[in-house]
């Protein structure tokens, strides 16, 4: 097995992986110390079985398994959702995921089954990278502030653009998707710390007054994008592309007209999930 970095702050590639061969547990810690050091890895897997995907995702938390009417299940494996352009999934907006849960998902698995021939990339930004790029009295302003994360947030932000989500906004609100989490915390595993507010949930920061904490959300979210701070993965298919939720945010670029159909597992780092139906 071979890393080699991609990218100048994040993003690795690892060449050598044998799938039909089986796969054993130096393998797939050499995958999780590679994944802690380089943040994103891309990983060559046209041969991978469905049950190998859940395997690797084992080795980082507790694969996650919730029911959706926007996303559809792999039939022999119910931890992996199918993730089809075709049935409207999107979701080209920066985030990490569910970060409306108590309990986020803390490492996502993508594995590509269908991909366009051009367009369809993935954008990943480095919330460590960010939270290094600010100056230390910034910093020290972050310290103690919390926000809300919500999971309306995202369909009030299409109402607000024009389309009729209206009934989905009451609809989500009132399944009480919201939570509460420390605007920066420290990665368990690498020390390092990170922002974890983003433009697709964070609905505000709490403890300030509304100027006060519109500005410094509005601020965050702009230094975050700074070009420095990003990485983007071109998708073949076969690629199965690892991401630190805790350290990275995503963004599914949506410039092709093509079908795109991935499988996503994500791992958790307890077994307290969200089980019902998000939409």
């Amino acid at each position: 097995m071979k890393v080699k970095k991609i990218g100048t702050r994040m993003g690795a590639r690892i060449e050598g992986i044998d799938f039909e061969g089986g796969l054993n547990e130096k393998t797939i810690d050499g995958i999780a110390d590679a994944l802690y050091e380089h943040q994103v890895l891309a990983i060559p897997a046209a041969t991978m079985r469905p049950e190998q995907h859940l395997e690797i995702a084992l080795r980082f938390g507790v694969p996650e398994v919730h029911a959706t009417d926007q996303f559809s299940q792999h039939e022999d494996v119910p931890h992996i959702t199918v993730v089809d352009s075709e049935a409207g999934n999107r979701a080209d907006s920066w985030h990490a995921d569910e970060t409306f849960l108590e309990h986020p998902p803390i490492v996502n698995l993508l594995h590509a089954k269908l991909i366009p021939e051009t367009g369809g990339d993935t954008a990943f930004i480095s919330m460590a990278e960010a939270y290094d790029g600010l100056s230390p009295k910034f910093q020290e302003l972050l310290e103690g502030l919390t926000a809300v994360h919500d999971y309306g947030h995202l369909y009030e932000l299409g109402w607000r653009n024009g389309m009729p989500l209206a009934p989905l906004v009451a609809n989500a609100l009132a399944k009480g998707l919201i939570h509460s989490h420390p605007v920066v915390r420290t990665h368990p595993v690498t020390g390092r710390r990170w922002i974890t507010v983003n433009s697709t949930y964070t609905r505000f920061i709490e403890g300030l007054n509304p100027i006060e904490a519109t500005m410094l959300l509005d601020l965050l979210l702009r230094h975050m994008q700074k070009p420095e701070f990003g990485f983007r993965h071109h998708w073949s298919v076969g690629d199965l592309v690892i991401w630190d939720q805790q350290a990275l945010q995503h963004y599914a670029v949506h410039d092709s007209s093509e079908r795109r159909v991935v499988h996503r597992i994500a791992a958790l780092a307890n077994a307290e999930t969200y089980t019902g139906v998000l939409a």
